[in-house]
């Protein structure tokens, strides 16, 4: 079922650009939501994929990266696309070749989807030079801005089609990218060698299915699309992946700084704080280490500029209000009539949390699995979700999947949680 909720929120995204508002398209994330929580009522995912299941999510993103070849306006860029368009189709070409291949091959297939993916996010970078969207100004600008000294909360955006003033990320994410804006002239390189190495780090947590699945990461619908626009989910993903894949090999420390630095990234990662904190392997007292760690992070900017760092970082993001160009359930109750406040997202994050800590299991694969189905709570009933929100989601449910066949002696063995707490449905195999 969790094979088949990936591929709802992949299509649903290829089929809505820039993740706009489409009914269909809507109606197939909540599907997929009402699955992911099917599964997690059962305790999670308890059965690895083979190689037959893992070719249907590859089959779908060949067809979206055909599909996308008939949406060019997407790269904001006229004339010279065909380069852009071959590449992802034949990416997704070789990672469902790789799926059937021999295992002994996949491995060095692997090498061949990523130099594939490499090209093809090069490609767009060159020639996608302006791909006129606030976020890649906004970045490039405070980029730049942090080698001189300027406060990123205190920054005007010149040229922007968007944002002019508000910095909307916490400043680890202009911090982690600005060696890429210097070295390579866009920030955008370090978004396609996020994706490549939470790609290598998935491909090692499974000697079965680690391979193919993780090409899922590299071909996902619009991955092109998404470091063309500049968009900071897969940063999120890499980090989230590292803290995930770390406790289940006991490196705490790893998995302390993995989370505070997606933390000290993007504010909605917050919400997985509850999780990690019951988490055994991991616990209450390594969760406010990585709280305290991210604090510390952007304690700096917090010190230069308190009401900047507040109006930009907090205030501008509460005070977002619904369009009824999202993709989310307040912009469809919007087009009806009815105007929802936080009160939807309370109820939907709180029935999340409560199953989460009631019913799935504590192993890697349910750590993976929770941390997935909050943030797609959260992009469900948030104000404002477009495209590249549903990409973190996507890449954490490659995660569970992943790591589904794997074992690890802190967190595979059940554990008193799942025992106190209520049955995990421990006798009843859900299939992947």
């Amino acid at each position: 079922m969790l094979v088949v909720a990936w591929c709802l929120i992949a299509a649903a995204d290829a089929a809505s650009p820039a993740g706009y508002y489409n009914s269909t398209a809507l109606a197939a994330v909540v599907l997929a939501f009402v699955l992911g929580l099917g599964v997690a009522a059962f305790g999670g995912v308890t059965a690895g994929v083979n190689r037959r299941l893992a070719l249907v999510p590859i089959g779908v993103c060949l067809v979206c990266a055909i599909d996308d070849a008939t949406r060019p306006f997407l790269y904001q860029h006229g004339g010279r696309l065909f380069a852009i368009e071959a590449m992802e189709v034949s990416t997704a070409v070789a990672a469902a070749l790789l799926v059937v291949a021999p295992q002994r091959w996949q491995r060095r297939l692997w090498w061949g989807v990523a130099a594939l993916t490499a090209a093809s996010g090069i490609v767009v970078i060159a020639l996608v030079r302006d791909p006129g969207i606030d976020v890649w100004d906004l970045l490039q600008q405070s980029s730049t801005g942090l080698f001189h000294g300027a406060d990123m909360y205190r920054q005007h955006w010149a040229h922007s089609t968007g944002l002019q003033t508000i910095y909307p990320y916490l400043p680890i994410t202009t911090v982690l990218l600005a060696p890429f804006r210097l070295m390579f002239l866009d920030v955008r390189v370090g978004l396609l060698a996020a994706t490549l190495l939470a790609s290598w780090l998935v491909r090692r947590a499974s000697p079965t299915s680690g391979t193919p699945l993780s090409c899922l990461l590299l071909v996902t619908p619009g991955s092109l699309l998404l470091v063309n626009r500049s968009w900071t989910e897969p940063m999120l993903v890499l980090f989230l992946t590292g803290a995930i894949l770390a406790i289940r090999s006991g490196r705490g420390g790893l998995a302390v700084v993995a989370l505070a630095a997606a933390l000290a990234c993007k504010q909605p990662v917050v919400l997985l704080v509850p999780v990690f904190a019951v988490w055994p392997g991991f616990g209450l007292r390594r969760t406010l280490t990585s709280a305290g760690l991210a604090l510390l992070a952007v304690l700096p900017w917090l010190i230069a500029g308190p009401s900047a760092f507040w109006h930009d970082a907090v205030r501008a993001n509460l005070d977002l209000g619904t369009r009824t160009s999202a993709l989310d359930l307040p912009s469809f109750l919007l087009r009806h009539g009815h105007h929802t406040g936080f009160w939807l997202l309370a109820v939907f994050l709180a029935g999340t949390y409560l199953l989460v800590w009631r019913r799935v299991r504590r192993t890697t694969s349910g750590l993976a699995l929770s941390c997935a189905l909050v943030m797609l709570a959260y992009d469900l009933a948030n104000k404002q979700t477009y495209f590249n929100h549903y990409q973190l989601p996507l890449g954490l449910l490659v995660v569970a999947l992943v790591t589904a066949d794997a074992t690890a002696p802190q967190a595979e063995a059940s554990s008193r949680w799942g025992l106190r707490r209520g049955s995990t449905g421990a006798d009843r195999p859900v299939p992947a």
